[in-house]
Formats: structure tokens, C-alpha cells, sequence
């Protein structure tokens, strides 16, 4: 193996975590702002119609992109374990299904999307004056998803042989590109909504090009023959049943937070606002704790196919402290200076206030969401990823009615409501514990026999 790339079954436990982490945090707190440098943009040379316009599609994209992660975080755990296994056959018919899979459901996705990109923004209540607007960006947006879909693909390929830094690399230069092809087009042309569109396509069709030729020279690890390339029934079959429970999992999360967002709105517009400006700043948070997780899928997936599972026990020690070390620290600067974060976006002191109150309370635990995350990743790497699907269904989303509707309200404080993220996470981590020590017993089994 290539010496830029992490060694996952030998070596320093921590040092390849962190080499791994780091840059999916960078890569998904950029990610994370690309709807911010969007709005920003057409602020300055658009209208506010056009500001709604993205604003209003911002839920809706961000389950998309929850959906695709997921799923392609099936095709990193497969093509680590073969890896780990030690088939070079079995590792690229892993790979080109991979590849498939990202083109064919990239396509599928754009065919959905376009045809249907209206009626999804009416089923969220889409305001009729911003529709027109919102339905182009979102079918612009659509048209570039195989794009999307295929460089996620790649760049979970890419991580799932070790290599991290080259995709960081890419999510960075996604970042320049995008904000530099997003001003040519609003300067240039008349285009609004749908420059801003064309130019996040352009610029994932650059980070897409060099992802897949970066895969080419690691040849030694991963050989595709174009002429072999298709789908691998027993490959498709298990990166779907990781991936698809992986991508519902990450989008219950949006979904769940539209349910506390009905019990804010009755505070008043200054409740919702400051739930906003919180939710700017949880949202990188959430995508700094996730990251261990997403590297510890393919550590786990490698040395669990190597059968070293002495191995496999510490890359879970070393992984919950590293997320709690981020996750705590980070936290607990997000809580300590809340206003004056809060009061980048507003100089509404009620606003300021509502927002602290969330930052206080679930920014300062979000180390404990970030040891939820590691278990989940844990289970997939083992190829249990049903478990973590249905704790996040039932603790991240369904035991929020039962708190909205009938606990709430004997406390209606927005503290005592912002609550139910700790209590959900510790539930959810109790839940997997369950299902992670019968694994690891299983796995100890089989290397025995």
C-alpha cells in the first residue's frame, strides 16, 4: 500500500484516525456552507426573492445530500472490508459495483428530481411567491445530482483505501471554484438561482475528474477493467443493505428537527429566528463529532475482514476519544460564547437570546452525540447497520412527538424542550451497546473456528 494512504490494519490506531478525521471534517463543514456562500451571493447581486428562493430548497437538499452520503458510505465500508480480506478480485468487483451504483442511482435521483421538483417544494409549504424561483434552482440542481452522486462515490473509494486527504483536497477546491463560477454567472449573465445551480455542478464536475483519476493510480490497490464494469450481485446486494439504512438514518435527522420547529414557532418569529442562528452553528458542529465515524466504518470494516479483532476493541477506545475530545472542546466554546456568535447574524437581543438557549444546552453535549455517531459507525463497519437505523427512527425522531405533545408542555420552556437531544443521544448509545457487544462476541466466534 502506497505510503500517502493510511494503513488501517497496522500501525498507529490514533495518528490513522485522526489522519482520517480531520479531513472529513474540513470536507463536511465546507459542505456545510455552500448554502450560506449561495444566499451571501445573491444577496449582493440579486434579489431577496432569490435569497428565499435557495432558502426555501435548503431542507429538501439537505436530505438529498444526507440520502447520498449514506448510501455511499456503503460502498466505503465494502470496498475496506475486501480490502482487508485481501482479494484483489473481490476489492475491484466492490469497487466498479460502486461506480455503477453511483451513475445509475445518480441518474435515477435526476430523473425523480426534475420531474418532481415543484410538487416536493409544495409538500413543504413552499410560499407560492418564491415558487417559480425555488422550482428552477432545485431542477438546475437536480440536473447536476449524477455529478454529485459520483464523486461521493469516488471520494468514498478514496477513503475507504486510506486515502482522506486527497478528497479534502477536493471539497476545498469544490469551495473556490464554486464561489468564483457562482460570481461570474450572477455578474455576467442574467441568471440568478440558476447560475448559482450550474456552478456547484461545475465545480463537483472538477472535484468528480480528478477523484476518479486519482482512483486510476491507485492501480496496485484497486484495478478497474472497463471491460468488467457492471454490477456484482453479492457486492450491490451488501453496499445497499449498509448504505440505504445509512442514508435513512442521516436524513431522519432533518426531518426530526422539523418537529421541534413546530413547538419553537409558537414562541414567536424571534423563537424561530434564533432556532436558525443555532442550528448554523450546531450543523458544523454535528459535522465535526460525525467525523470519527465515518473513520472508524472502513478501520473497523478492514481489520474485521482481516480478523484482528484485538484491533478492532481499540480502533473503538481510540475513536469515542477522539470524537469526545473534539466534540466536548469545540462544544464547549460554541456554549461559552453563544452570544457572541449568535450576534454575527442578529443585533436582536430576544433573538440573541433564543438562540443561546439551544447553544447552551445541545452544543455543549454534542460530545455525546458524537460517541452515538462512533457506535453507529462501529455496527456498520461490522455489517450491522440496522440497529443504528432504527435507534436514530425511535431516539433522534419518534420520541419527539411523545415530548413535543405531552411533556413540554407540563415545562413550556425552551430550555426543558432542547433537552430531548442529550436524553435521545444517551438512549441511542445505550441501545447500540446492546447490539455491539453480541457482534464482537459473534465475530471472536468465527475467528476461532
Amino acid at each position: 500500500m502506497k505510503m500517502k494512504n493510511v494503513d488501517m490494519l497496522s500501525g498507529s490506531i490514533t495518528k490513522g484516525l485522526l489522519s482520517m478525521s480531520v479531513p472529513i471534517m474540513i470536507m463536511n463543514v465546507m459542505t456545510s456552507l455552500f448554502t450560506i456562500v449561495d444566499m451571501t451571493a445573491l444577496k449582493h447581486f440579486s434579489s431577496d426573492s432569490s435569497v428565499g428562493a435557495i432558502g426555501v430548497c435548503g431542507t429538501l437538499i439537505t436530505l438529498l445530500n444526507s440520502l447520498v452520503i449514506g448510501v455511499s458510505s456503503g460502498a466505503n465500508v465494502v470496498v475496506a472490508k475486501r480490502i482487508g480480506e485481501g482479494n484483489k478480485e473481490n476489492t475491484d468487483k466492490a469497487a466498479m459495483t460502486s461506480i455503477m451504483a453511483s451513475i445509475v442511482g445518480g441518474l435515477l435521483l435526476m430523473i425523480i428530481g426534475v420531474t418532481f421538483a415543484e410538487t416536493f417544494l409544495r409538500m413543504t409549504n413552499c410560499p407560492e411567491a418564491l415558487l417559480p424561483k425555488a422550482t428552477s434552482y432545485f431542477k438546475f440542481y437536480f440536473w447536476g445530482v449524477p455529478i454529485l452522486m459520483f464523486y461521493t462515490f469516488a471520494a468514498s473509494i478514496l477513503r475507504a483505501i486510506g486515502d482522506t486527504k486527497k478528497p479534502m483536497i477536493f471539497a476545498i477546491l469544490v469551495g473556490i471554484l464554486k464561489v468564483i463560477f457562482t460570481v461570474l454567472f450572477l455578474v455576467f449573465t442574467d441568471m440568478t438561482v440558476e447560475g448559482v445551480a450550474i456552478a456547484t455542478t461545475i465545480a463537483y464536475l472538477v472535484a468528480c475528474v480528478l477523484a476518479f483519476i486519482t482512483i486510476l493510480k491507485n492501480d496496485d490497490i484497486i484495478h478497474l477493467d472497463f471491460k468488467k464494469m457492471r454490477f456484482y450481485g453479492k457486492e450491490l446486494k451488501e453496499i445497499l443493505f449498509l448504505g440505504i439504512p445509512t442514508g435513512i438514518q442521516h436524513s431522519l435527522y432533518s426531518l426530526a428537527n422539523v418537529v421541534i420547529l413546530t413547538a419553537v414557532n409558537g414562541f414567536g418569529a424571534n423563537a424561530s429566528t434564533g432556532l436558525s442562528i443555532a442550528n448554523q452553528f450546531d450543523g458544523i458542529l454535528y459535522n465535526v463529532s460525525v467525523a470519527p465515524s465515518l473513520a472508524v466504518m472502513p478501520y473497523v470494516a478492514q481489520n474485521a475482514g482481516a480478523k484482528n479483532i484485538k484491533r478492532v476493541k481499540e480502533i473503538i477506545v481510540r475513536a469515542v476519544l477522539i470524537t469526545v475530545a473534539f466534540g466536548a472542546s469545540l462544544g464547549s466554546l460554541s456554549a461559552i460564547f453563544s452570544g457572541q456568535l449568535s450576534s454575527i447574524m442578529s443585533s436582536n437581543p430576544e433573538v440573541i437570546k433564543y438562540s443561546m438557549q439551544k447553544m447552551v444546552i445541545v452544543s455543549s453535549t454534542y460530545f455525546i452525540c458524537g460517541i452515538n455517531e462512533v457506535m453507529g459507525g462501529i455496527l456498520k463497519g461490522l455489517g450491522k447497520p440496522i440497529v443504528p437505523t432504527v435507534s436514530t427512527l425511535i431516539f433522534m425522531c419518534l420520541i419527539r412527538f411523545p415530548w413535543v405533545w405531552f411533556v413540554f408542555p407540563l415545562c413550556p420552556n425552551l430550555t426543558f424542550l432542547y433537552l430531548i437531544w442529550p436524553i435521545g443521544w444517551v438512549l441511542s448509545i445505550i441501545t447500540q451497546l446492546c447490539a455491539y457487544f453480541p457482534a464482537i462476541r459473534k465475530l471472536e466466534k468465527k475467528v476461532l473456528v
